[in-house]
């Protein structure tokens, strides 16, 4: 697995590199988030979802209180939220192996 940080400077960076994320998904990719609440995840996520084509009057939001949300497009979009999570039972729980 390759990992990068990148640090956006502003609105208008996040928004072009989500898009360009989502348009360049493959089947199997999985882009993970980290960042203080606030920091744009969400945000990013969505550009991410525009980038697949997911349609515009899905409006993604955060699964904060569900942990997931699934989106239909080019591919299909989890938008999952895994702070609260306490440990790998608690990803088994929620059948994550079944979206990677």
């Amino acid at each position: 697995m390759k990992e990068k940080t990148i640090h956006l400077p502003g609105l208008a960076a996040t928004l072009t590199l989500g898009r360009k994320l989502g348009q360049l998904a493959r089947p199997g990719d999985v882009i993970t988030l980290a960042g203080d609440l606030g920091a744009g995840k969400t945000t990013l996520t969505q550009a991410v979802g525009e980038g697949l084509g997911v349609p515009g009057h899905l409006y993604i939001t955060s699964p904060t209180f569900s942990l997931l949300h699934e989106y239909p497009g080019r591919l299909p979009l989890y938008h999952m939220d895994l702070y609260r999570l306490e440990g790998e039972g608690d990803l088994e729980n929620l059948g994550f192996e079944e979206y990677i």
